[in-house]
């Protein structure tokens, strides 16, 4: 038996310049089958042409699976259709299939799928793996849904509880066919977990409906031998992808002295962590700065006392402005989230976030559209107030409006939410970002290729070929909404 696992050729082109990382999930799942059969896994985000690579390499597989987000289902399905062509089987995974498995299951959608892993995977894929081997029903794999033989319909099986963490093993790095093309800035890289779930309660996340509230964390031991594995498999850069990896930031410190012990400060360091987590220790954020961390990615998510509590992250501090000064101390680089377009904002809430990160000089501030993802009881309370405008799962990404406000239609927030991330990136961002010092030579090469196109859009604006509202159009239909007009 011969598995291909397909990473999402799906991204989000304005991030994918900065950082590409290869599926760690999938060679995760590897790791749980390789003593198995034969799989691979195949990173196909990076490549061009990727319908005709996928067609070319599927050949001769048994099982072909594949994960998506929301915005990377319907490519997700163009691919298993061709999977299904070459005579493989197709399993799905992640996020969208795992939250809407009942509605795929009443769906023409189950034509193109065949199995659906509900969950954290690896056990599950792991029996559904043994059990095709040895020709087993189906019935008592718990997390998932398959064909009912005898109806149109998919059968459900009862969700797996949570993995012991002890039973999940190191990812499988070499079943990897795709090796190059993964960087951040200018860097080669590859993630590490360091743990798995979240005990906050956002209504915005995913997170609490695939892992529920709960906190698991990899012994120490076993993350910097990771960092080693990636390390010898090419990375010069660890991203941490945890969903909340400062909700012990004891726990984190801890991990920093055991990368400086065991002598892998040189290597670039990367994560997501919340504002509240970094701000909470100075002796934190030094120890991560000593350990090699250059990059944090911050879920400030609002200035606005209102939003806060709408998207249940609580109470209104000044952990977002201690938090970015303790990494600016550090020499690390803050990218932060940004969400607009709550069911009260107005234009001058939406460019509250773009003054919180201009005062705060953020090098990276994302300013994102508040996203009704499937499931999630942001989206239950956005509907009853008859907020939700699209139902187009493509422009689920978050940098898409689907809903419009009390005050703004989807497209008024669309425009404005391109118009802060067009006009941050100015002159004053170039004097004071810290991307240049860290990275010059990345750095430079930006600017290279978009004093060109900045200065066409000048000269278009100044002639009066071009309105901002013509170079919004260009930017909307291209996927690419954080280039505006300087």
């Amino acid at each position: 038996m011969k598995i291909l696992l397909l990473s999402s050729p799906v991204v989000q082109l304005d991030f994918d310049r900065i950082a590409r990382l290869p599926n760690l999930g999938l060679a995760s799942l590897a790791a749980h089958v390789d003593d198995l059969c034969t799989v691979h896994v195949a990173d196909i985000h990076g490549l061009k042409g990727y319908r005709e690579y996928v067609k070319k390499i599927v050949q001769g597989y048994d099982l072909v699976g594949l994960t998506a987000m929301s915005f990377q289902y319907q490519e997700a399905l163009a691919l298993a259709r061709i999977a299904k062509e070459a005579g493989a089987q197709t399993v799905f995974g992640g996020y969208h299939p795992t939250l809407a498995a009942e509605e795929i299951g009443e769906s023409d959608d189950r034509q193109l799928i065949d199995y659906i892993v509900r969950g954290e995977g690896e056990a599950t894929f792991r029996e559904l793996t043994e059990s095709l081997l040895a020709g087993r029903e189906f019935k008592g794999i718990s997390g998932l849904s398959y064909h009912d033989p005898g109806s149109y319909r998919m059968i459900h099986n009862p969700a797996r509880p949570l993995l012991d963490v002890s039973d999940i093993k190191m990812p499988n790095r070499d079943a990897r066919l795709v090796t190059r093309g993964f960087y951040s800035f200018d860097v080669p890289i590859d993630s590490v977990e360091t743990s798995r779930g979240c005990t906050q309660g956002c209504k915005f996340c995913s997170i609490n409906l695939m892992y529920g509230r709960h906190f698991r964390t990899f012994p120490i031991e076993r993350v910097v031998e990771d960092i080693r594995d990636a390390e010898e498999h090419g990375a010069g850069s660890i991203f941490f992808p945890d969903d909340n990896i400062t909700l012990n930031p004891k726990r984190l410190e801890r991990l920093c002295q055991a990368i400086i012990d065991a002598g892998l400060t040189h290597l670039r360091y990367k994560t997501q962590a919340s504002a509240s987590g970094i701000a909470s220790s100075k002796r934190l954020v030094d120890k991560m700065g000593e350990a090699g961390f250059d990059g944090v990615f911050l879920g400030v998510e609002s200035i606005n006392k209102r939003n806060l509590e709408f998207l249940g992250k609580g109470k209104m501090s000044n952990d977002a402005e201690t938090a970015v000064q303790y990494l600016h101390d550090n020499n690390i680089i803050v990218s932060t989230g940004l969400i607009g377009g709550n069911p009260d904002d107005d234009e001058e809430d939406l460019w509250e976030n773009f003054h919180l990160a201009r005062r705060l000089k953020v090098d990276f501030p994302i300013f994102y559209i508040s996203t009704p993802y499937p499931k999630t009881q942001m989206r239950a309370e956005l509907e009853e107030m008859g907020l939700v405008t699209r139902n187009d799962f493509n422009k689920y990404d978050g940098m898409h409006a689907n809903l419009k406000t009390k005050h703004l239609s989807d497209e008024e927030v669309q425009y404005i939410t391109w118009e802060m991330n067009a006009r941050y990136y100015d002159l004053d961002w170039i004097r004071y970002n810290k991307v240049k010092k860290i990275y010059p030579k990345w750095f430079a090469g930006e600017i290279k290729r978009l004093v060109p196109f900045y200065a066409k859009r000048k000269l278009d604006l100044a002639t009066g070929r071009k309105t901002p509202r013509d170079f919004f159009q260009e930017d909307l239909e291209s996927g690419e909404l954080c280039k505006g007009v300087v």
